[in-house]
């Protein structure tokens, strides 16, 4: 269709007209070569709904863009839709990292976005990265202000000695196991709220043994009991590179806060490191033993034969 050539029965609308335009929902389909996007915005100042859709094809890509009310792609021409995706592709960069942002739990997980956006180089991100910055800033000083000093050191003395699962490290995971709850919260309508995640367990300080569990403690607000969600949180049997995952839930009314879970892992792990290093002296001195022991028979036995010889 010739789009400089519509109908003027109905009033043109250019991309000038359409503002307040926010992201509300993302879906890539990368195999099947297309991605649809929904937006809330105002038209000429009334409320309306648009429906964006990028399809690929091998002579290219093309979109198509809809309003709800009163539908816009009859109404607008080639030039003007051109210059409307544009400012839908920047309202996508920003909502769907502004969602993200809204998302992170931790300090570590600011700085991997940190990075992540220093990265990017999206010529839409870039018109919209200075308040990208400013709220992870914000969020990253909201967290560092209410995460408990004692999880923030917990989570450093994983950081140094966690060894990589995957090529992923514990921030990556607690993310991947955050996402993963979340989303059997939504699956199962439960009215729950994480708090906190952190990776536990003998993997937390490099520790564990082969086939060893990644052991996660998981805290929650809501109303749905611990061994409830405990049930739903494994009937999936989680994995991460091949290593089960064992998430423990926790709520602070019952079994207790992040905080107070986090310092009786670290006792737990420690007598546990001493015990280890107990053992591995225990078996060292018994090989030193035995080798006195044998050397003291070879000597013994050489005396009694140059004895016997004599």
């Amino acid at each position: 269709m010739n789009r400089e050539n519509n109908s003027t029965e109905k009033e043109m609308i250019v991309a000038e007209d359409i503002t307040d335009i926010q992201l509300t929902q993302a879906g890539y389909y990368w195999e099947m070569g297309f991605n649809e996007f929904d937006f809330t915005c105002k038209i000429k100042g009334e409320d309306d709904t648009l429906h964006m859709r990028e399809q690929r094809h091998d002579e290219g890509s093309g979109f198509v863009i809809r309003s709800e009310k009163d539908d816009i792609w009859e109404r607008i021409t080639r030039k003007e839709a051109c210059k409307l995706d544009d400012k839908l592709q920047e309202a996508i960069q920003y909502g769907n990292y502004h969602k993200r942002i809204a998302g992170l739990t931790t300090v570590e997980d600011c700085k991997d976005l940190e990075f992540e956006l220093m990265e990017n180089n999206n010529v839409y991100l870039n018109r919209v990265i200075r308040k990208l910055w400013s709220e992870l800033a914000a969020k990253q000083e909201e967290i560092a202000g209410t995460e408990p000093g004692a999880v923030i050191d917990f989570r450093r003395k994983t950081d140094e000695m966690f060894q990589r699962i995957d090529g992923m490290g514990a921030s990556e995971i607690e993310e991947i196991v955050s996402d993963y709850v979340q989303s059997k919260i939504d699956e199962n309508n439960l009215e729950a709220e994480i708090v906190g995640v952190v990776v536990s367990g003998s993997r937390c300080r490099g520790i564990e043994k082969a086939g060893s569990d990644l052991d996660v403690v998981l805290e929650y607000k809501g109303n749905v009991r611990e061994d409830v969600f405990f049930d739903i949180l494994h009937e999936d049997g989680m994995e991460i590179g091949g290593v089960k995952v064992d998430i423990n839930p926790i709520t602070e009314g019952k079994t207790g806060c992040l905080s107070e879970h986090v310092g009786l892992i670290e006792k737990y792990l420690e007598a546990k490191k001493q015990e280890t290093t107990i053992k591995q002296l225990s078996v060292i001195e018994k090989i030193k033993h035995t080798k006195q022991t044998s050397y003291g028979a070879k000597k013994r036995n050489l005396i009694k034969s140059n004895n016997q010889e004599r």
